[in-house]
């Protein structure tokens, strides 16, 4: 049962929630703010079984929204054919304020631009051959970029207001990780903006891989041999689905490829090998960063198996893998991580 909310007559019989269930598919709850109509009603699944929540006609209200939100649900199911639809509506939201987000109040339009991203990456996640769909959040990547180097005075609470978002760690991680990169070397001024501009669509990028890894594995802790392998490459399958897709240089799709290289410093560290006997290659500073940031949002962050550490403790971990080989950059970015959320 949702609380509050009235769950109607469902499916009583084992025959008709199998018949019903091949005709659902998954939202994100958050999608239906985006439903201008629906044909057919909208489920929850409770107790192994869907149940509707919503009939068909008017979309749910805000307030009906916000109900399942607080009742845990991060998903809903729809019959394909309003999927089809509120997906149609998400694109077109999301083109639309790409469009016009140096119009009117930065802080608005940037939250509206991150929550929109962030909902459409999950559906990239769940069509990663769409060419049309990848291209979409390229040009949002890029005119987002740009945006954020402009309004430098909101990154931190638009980073704070996203990180606050009850979204799939899959869905922000890439976003939250990318912003904290753009800001730390747009405070370096060793990079030209352009630079800071690829650097920052390159490492939003680097996790769509994930889309080739089973999506009930993402909140498991124990995980079989070959499922661990299906993580630890999820970097290669990013490069894969990428290449050739993806109008960036081979060097930034190198980056995407090898983001992954300072994870297996820790797990050496952790084994109590030399951090470096596993790198034969020397990876550049724009690399070094790139990993640097997708590890402290990881570490910092809660999973449904685990709470996020400390900014302290996941510097701790940072400093062992990065600052024998860029003091410099070690000690400028534990300042700017200080004045990043000193807020």
């Amino acid at each position: 049962m949702v609380k509050g909310m009235e769950v109607l007559n469902g499916f009583n019989t084992f025959v008709d929630q199998h018949k019903i269930g091949f005709k659902l598919t998954p939202i994100l709850v958050g999608e239906l703010y985006l439903a201008k109509s629906l044909k057919h009603p909208v489920y929850v699944f409770i107790d192994e079984t869907f149940q509707p929540v919503f009939t068909s006609g008017t979309p749910p209200s805000k307030e009906q929204i916000l109900q399942l939100i607080k009742s845990n649900f991060k998903e809903v199911y729809v019959y394909r054919e309003d999927q089809e639809a509120i997906k149609a509506h998400l694109e077109q939201a999301l083109l639309k304020i790409t469009r016009s987000l140096s119009i009117g109040d930065p802080l608005q339009n940037g939250a509206k631009e991150l929550k929109l991203l962030s909902m459409n990456l999950d559906n990239l996640y769940r069509d990663p051959h769409s060419d049309e769909r990848l291209m979409l959040q390229f040009q949002s990547i890029q005119n987002l970029g740009k945006f954020l180097i402009e309004n430098k005075k909101q990154q931190s609470l638009l980073f704070q207001n996203l990180a606050s978002e009850n979204f799939h760690f899959t869905m922000i991680q890439p976003m939250l990780s990318s912003m904290l990169l753009l800001s730390f070397i747009q405070n370096l001024h060793l990079f030209h903006e352009k630079e800071v501009e690829n650097l920052f669509s390159a490492s939003y990028f680097k996790d769509i891989g994930f889309s080739m890894i089973p999506s009930d594995k993402y909140d498991l802790k124990d995980l079989k041999p070959h499922e661990k392998d299906l993580f630890a490459n999820h970097a290669d399958f990013s490069f894969e689905l990428l290449e050739g897709r993806l109008p960036i240089s081979k060097s930034y799709l190198s980056i995407i490829k090898n983001h992954h290289f300072m994870n297996d410093r820790i797990k050496n560290i952790a084994s109590k090998n030399h951090p470096h006997d596993e790198q034969e290659i020397i990876y550049g500073i724009e690399s070094t960063l790139v990993s640097v940031f997708d590890i402290f949002v990881a570490m910092t962050s809660d999973r449904p198996y685990r709470k996020g550490m400390t900014h302290y403790k996941a510097l701790e971990v940072i400093k062992k893998i990065m600052a024998d080989d860029y003091p410099q950059e070690f000690k400028a970015l534990v300042i700017f991580l200080k004045q990043f959320f000193k807020n």
